[in-house]
């Protein structure tokens, strides 16, 4: 059917009541939107799968981590320092050993790790008389030290309970049979103080997710039942968190029961998560100039929250988070900030399984229904596919910036694209099959590369099949003396000897992009530039060599039928370019795609004169003026065909005999102008044997029929009008 028909049929269908979503919703599209429900299922149910659910959960929490590490809208608080026990406070590498001497705190902290706990008690006192709102010490002091450290620190504690927070931890102690059980271990009861009046506290522990040990969450209370994964019960002691119990000291309670949360971690744009709350040595509020200069009298801590904790790679207290590595003080920070300012994501849809189960199927089927049933080719479909997850992507980085709502992204976009998917893998698989079956059927009535065409570009195969003029180049071929040898040589083996040579020549052809429009007998026609698609130039190009490669591949044959006992073909080759009308020509019952005009009628009367002249290649000058190289073409006159007013230059293809070639030319000089005498004088010193003999007594015959002398014929012009075909 061509485009015109089918253009015809569409409209009748439309006319007929047609619509729409009656065009699309064939047996077609029905399959392709079961293939996308199956395959959304498939992908849905994929996310509690051992393998594929643990990747797509890890693709998720990347997904997630790049929103959380890209933050920068939540502003570091100016009221919290973090002094480390760094490695400089350990050891005091940069400080006078007299400035040392003459401190009693520097020469506690001079011994070495650990420090001395009066050196903590010297630090709460100063900052306290600074003006500090709030001082969290990060260090767990379970056991008992001597007795004056701890009197010493135990004091300091109790002169500013309301300004000092403390910790404790879970930790695994190992009992019986190598079981472990986690423990609470708190500061002794001499640092807690009186039970009516005891130190807060909290547990400075942080639970990374067991795949990638990184820290995105914190709860804010927990039970030695729940440490030991055992629910809690209602009469387990409820333990907080560090920055909880920090929090409810300056008068936020963020109603901890049970609840753990992801944080927001403030950020300096441009700058390293580390580089937040980053450590201050501690030794240093300890040096009169530094306290003087740099602390300005212990003004700088006025109204500050500070917390003292570990700060060196030896105490192996840094965490993963989705921003970088920190300490656990400064995480300790993070956490106080975000219960201070409210600065928490929000989790969606990943707590009831079914629930989420459920949302990605109907998302799947909502988002993809549309796409699989508007676009029935595969490249729409893909299209589709990708601008969905282009949008799905950016709506849920947009939702992540501007909401904080961290929604399931992976799993919905995995089942949508995979439904889609499904449908593009069906629709590929069906529309191979159909291609597949087409181009078995088209092979039985036209030429194998039309086929391909057809199948592989259907649209502009109709474009071209509706009939237009395009410019393209017709090659011909015809075994001299065929119908001679038809009378002679036994049929069977002249047909298996022509099928074997009509082979070869076909397969050259295609081999150049050629196209085989038929078979006449024993000649071929064919044609390059009906399909379009390349500059007239490369199929010119691709023209010429096919020919030269046919004279080469028939040169094989016959040596290979010599040795059979079988006689050589010869053939003749004429080629030209020109316009041509292409396109389905036949009737209701057979078409074939066809060129005709005069372009096709000319190469066949330029293959009838290879006979004449004894080439076996002609060729048009419309031809070899687009070839790249023309130095090996040699001009062999001008003829006007019969039923064509004009002449038409020819050429052949010829290497060597650079002496034949003058005398060839000097005579065709002479012939164009009329002095055939000459001309024939110098025919005469042409090889008889050589490429151009069949040639030069082609002229030699013209000049002979002429029947002059050396006078010139009225009206001579040099272009020699043949009458036969």
């Amino acid at each position: 059917m061509t485009s015109k028909q089918t253009s015809k049929h569409t409209k009748a269908d439309t006319a007929s009541g047609g619509s729409w979503w009656s065009d699309r919703w064939d047996g077609d599209a029905r399959k392709r939107l079961l293939a996308c429900l199956l395959c959304g299922l498939i992908a849905a149910g994929s996310w509690w799968a051992p393998g594929t659910g643990t990747f797509l959960r890890k693709m998720e929490r990347m997904l997630r981590d790049s929103i959380a590490a890209n933050d920068m809208r939540l502003a570091p608080r100016e009221d919290f320092v973090f002094l480390g026990i760094d490695n400089a406070s350990l050891t005091l590498d940069g400080l006078d050993p007299k400035v040392i001497e003459q401190n009693p705190t520097l020469t506690k902290m001079a011994q070495g790790w650990p420090l001395d706990r009066s050196v903590y008690g010297e630090a709460i006192d100063r900052l306290a008389a600074a003006g500090a709102k709030l001082i969290i010490v990060d260090l767990v002091f379970p056991m008992a030290a001597s007795d004056e450290e701890d009197d010493a620190f135990a004091a300091a504690i109790a002169r500013h309970r309301d300004k000092v927070v403390l910790a404790s931890a879970f930790m695994g102690q190992a009992e019986g049979n190598e079981k472990t059980v986690t423990q609470v271990v708190e500061p002794t009861e001499k640092l807690l103080g009186p039970l009516e009046n005891e130190t807060p506290s909290g547990f400075v522990n942080y639970w990374p997710h067991p795949d990638d040990r990184i820290v995105r969450e914190v709860e804010f209370s927990k039970t030695l039942s729940e440490a030991n994964n055992q629910p809690r019960h209602p009469d387990d002691h409820v333990f907080v968190a560090m920055a909880v119990a920090a929090a409810r000291q300056l008068g936020k309670d963020p109603e901890p029961e049970g609840k753990r949360a992801r944080f927001r971690m403030a950020r300096f744009k441009g700058k390293n998560v580390d580089e937040v709350y980053e450590p201050q040595s501690i030794y240093r509020i300890f040096v009169s100039d530094d306290w003087k200069h740099k602390y300005k009298q212990g003004q700088y801590f006025q109204d500050k929250v500070v917390i003292i904790g570990p700060a060196a790679p030896t105490f192996q207290d840094a965490h993963d988070t989705p921003a970088g590595k920190v300490y656990g003080a400064q995480l300790h920070l993070h956490v106080l900030g975000a219960i201070l300012e409210d600065a928490w994501y929000q989790e969606g849809l990943l707590g009831d399984g079914k629930v989420l189960w459920l949302m990605m199927c109907f998302l799947a089927f909502l988002v993809a229904c549309p796409i699989v049933l508007g676009w029935s080719r595969v490249l729409p479909l893909f299209l589709g596919l990708l601008a969905v997850v282009v949008i799905w992507l950016s709506g849920y980085l947009l939702a992540g910036d501007h909401t904080y709502a961290l929604i399931a992204g992976v799993p919905w976009l995995v089942t949508t694209s995979s439904g889609i998917f499904g449908s593009i893998i069906w629709q590929a698989m069906t529309e191979r099959a159909r291609r597949q079956q087409l181009h078995r059927h088209l092979q039985r009535s036209m030429s194998p590369d039309v086929a391909d065409a057809i199948v592989k570009a259907p649209e502009g195969y109709y474009t071209a099949a509706s009939g237009n003029r395009k410019q393209v180049t017709v090659l011909f071929a015809d075994v001299r003396g065929f119908t001679e040898r038809s009378e002679l040589q036994d049929a069977g083996e002249l047909v298996s000897q022509l099928n074997e040579y009509l082979g070869k020549m076909v397969e050259v052809i295609f081999a150049h992009g050629g196209t085989v429009d038929k078979f006449i007998g024993d000649a071929i026609m064919a044609t390059w530039g009906g399909l379009g698609g390349r500059p007239a130039e490369q199929f010119a190009e691709a023209a010429v060599t096919a020919a030269t490669e046919m004279l080469e591949e028939l040169a094989k044959l016959n040596e290979a039928w010599a040795k059979k006992g079988l006689d050589p073909f010869k053939i003749g080759i004429g080629l030209h370019h020109g316009e041509a009308v292409v396109g389905e020509v036949g009737s209701e019952q057979r078409t074939d795609f066809t060129v005709i005009g005069d372009a096709v009628n000319l190469a066949s009367r330029i293959e009838g004169l290879t006979k004449m002249m004894g080439l076996d290649l002609l060729v048009s000058s419309s031809l070899v003026n687009l070839l790249s190289d023309t130095s090996s073409w040699l001009n062999v006159g001008e003829v006007r065909v019969k039923g064509r007013g004009a002449g038409v230059s020819l050429y052949t293809y010829v290497t060597g005999v650079p002496e034949q070639r003058e005398l060839f030319n000097a005579a065709l000089d002479l012939f164009r102008v009329g002095d055939l005498c000459t001309s024939s004088e110098t025919l005469a010193k042409m090889d008889v044997e050589g490429p151009l003999s069949g040639v030069r007594n082609f002229y030699l015959q013209q000049i002979k029929l002429s029947e002059i002398d050396a006078k010139t014929p009225s009206g001579w012009d040099g272009v020699i009008k043949m009458d036969s075909k």
